[in-house]
């Protein structure tokens, strides 16, 4: 019952940000505001909140190896299944197939109703997928769409990942787990004042973001882009709920995070390199509405796994 409250909570957040946008409180500019003091101020705070006092244990590398076979795994579907599509649809294929949306997302959902441990693996997911975002997904793209701009290569990926203060946060912590170094109680305070808003503001942002336009000639495109990836993604989720060797609480957190939607910066880096951007933004919308069901239902409804 209190998961179901939880969770009906998040939602009437969401659905208040989206009435908001309609009654035209909210409108775009609100919106990349909103994203910006996330991605930038009470998410890193959030990590920070969740993270901090957690070990770095054999759990956490283990999520972190399977994060790495998923995107993989995505990645190589997504260039294979587009292979006889135009260079622009190939690009789109590969951008959208295995970004998740965390930050925004899984983790404000997430971070009221999971133990401290269990939220440092969502982070540990998330940490392993930006290095597939900002690298191999762009390099991948340029390639199969034949594009001669922009080499990808390992110092342009670092600078990039570098200017994002939430990679610079999960850098630090890990140091700082390594080193057995405690972080200062007063940082720990800002941390905890700035991510207790990080749920809050997620939801109302992707509330505010949330907007579905169908473009009929793209349906299949679209189509084939989500079913490709919410099937692989569900066939991880239950490996991680049935066999991945961590806590029971982590297991079924993994699962659950494994269902999250496209990230929003996937939209953006499709546009970026030359895709079609109303069809990026509806793969965005529509992976968002499959998202809230399967991750509502899941956190309701999925019992503890039995090892």
């Amino acid at each position: 019952m209190e998961m179901l409250e939880n969770s009906a909570v998040y939602l009437f957040v969401l659905f208040g940000g989206y009435v908001l946008k309609r009654l035209g409180v909210f409108d775009a500019d609100d919106a990349r505001t909103l994203s910006k003091i996330i991605m930038k101020i009470t998410l890193p705070a959030a990590i920070l909140k969740g993270f901090a006092g957690v070990d770095l244990t054999v759990y956490l590398v283990r999520i972190a190896v399977m994060t790495v076979v998923l995107n993989a795994a995505l990645l190589g579907a997504g260039v294979l299944f587009s292979r006889r599509r135009s260079s622009g649809e190939r690009g789109l294929c590969v951008l959208n197939s295995n970004t998740f949306n965390c930050g925004n997302f899984a983790m404000p959902f997430l971070s009221n109703v999971v133990s401290a441990e269990s939220f440092a693996g969502v982070c540990m997911f998330d940490m392993a997928n930006a290095v597939f975002t900002f690298g191999p997904n762009m390099a991948l793209a340029q390639k199969v769409m034949g594009s001669a701009d922009g080499k990808i290569t390992v110092k342009s990926v670092l600078r990039r990942m570098f200017r994002e203060p939430t990679w610079v946060v999960y850098c630090v912590l890990i140091v700082t787990m390594l080193l057995n170094i405690s972080m200062p109680d007063f940082v720990l305070q800002v941390a905890n004042l700035a991510g207790n808003a990080n749920s809050f503001l997620g939801m109302l942002c992707i509330g505010v973001l949330f907007e579905i336009h169908l473009p009929k000639n793209d349906v299949g495109l679209i189509a084939g882009i989500l079913a490709r990836r919410y099937l692989i993604c569900g066939l991880f989720a239950c490996y991680a709920y049935f066999f991945l060797p961590v806590p029971a609480e982590m297991a079924c957190t993994t699962a659950i995070v494994l269902m999250a939607p496209i990230a929003n910066c996937a939209a953006i880096i499709s546009v970026e390199n030359g895709c079609d951007g109303t069809a990026a933004a509806v793969v965005n919308s529509m992976s968002m509405v499959i998202s809230i069901v399967c991750m509502v239902l899941m956190l309701v409804l999925l019992p503890m796994p039995i090892r």
